[in-house]
Formats: structure tokens, C-alpha cells, sequence
């Protein structure tokens, strides 16, 4: 049974999502931060809450906040350059799926193709 608690929340969800992976780069740890962010908002009291929006998106904001500080140590010692991860935002597949069925049919043999 889908309460009014959880309906709401996963109306917010994919824009809480879009915006913890903007702030963070990494689509593992921006779904953390919103699953962290329902699991603060399931043991919140909704009647003192009177714009659910505005509470989880300064939730899911602090949150993201607190894990860039941790990062931020972490990226430190990272030499390399720092690129957010690919994430796919329509509705077809991924580049890198097409990528490797493409190379499945790639007449040359080499290292990068296979030809099964």
C-alpha cells in the first residue's frame, strides 16, 4: 500500500535525482543522497512540513553539500581530469551499448572489435 508520504515523494524523485547528480557528477552518489534524503523524509513529521517540494530539495541540497565536503579530501589526491558520469536522460539505450553492438559487427579484427 503506496501512502500519501511515498506518493509524494516519488513525484519529486527524478528532479531530486537531477539535481544531487548535478551537484555531485556521480550518479552512484546522488542516488545515495536521495535515498538518504526518503529516509529522512519518512521519519519527518508532514504535518509541520507545508511545501514538501521546497523540504527535500534543501534536503537533498545539504546533503549533497556534506558529501562534496568528504569528496573533496578525496579528489584532492585524484590526478587525473574530473568528469561527471554519463547519465542516459531519454528514453533510448546508452552510447555505450551501441558502441559495443556496433563493434560486434565491424568487419576488421582487432583488440577493440570482436567478431564473436
Amino acid at each position: 500500500m503506496i501512502t500519501d508520504s511515498v506518493r509524494e515523494f516519488e513525484t519529486e524523485r527524478p528532479r531530486l535525482f537531477g539535481l544531487a547528480y548535478r551537484m555531485l557528477g556521480s550518479a552512484q552518489e546522488a542516488e545515495d543522497v536521495v535515498q538518504d534524503a526518503y529516509l529522512r523524509w519518512a521519519g519527518t513529521d508532514r504535518a509541520a512540513v507545508r511545501t514538501p517540494g521546497a523540504w527535500l530539495t534543501t534536503t537533498v541540497t545539504r546533503l549533497c553539500l556534506t558529501v562534496l565536503d568528504s569528496a573533496r579530501v578525496r579528489r584532492e589526491r585524484y590526478v587525473g581530469p574530473w568528469l561527471p558520469e554519463p547519465v542516459l536522460t531519454s528514453g533510448g539505450r546508452s552510447g555505450r551499448w551501441r558502441a559495443r553492438s556496433s563493434a560486434r559487427r565491424c568487419p576488421r579484427r582487432c583488440c577493440s572489435c570482436s567478431n564473436g
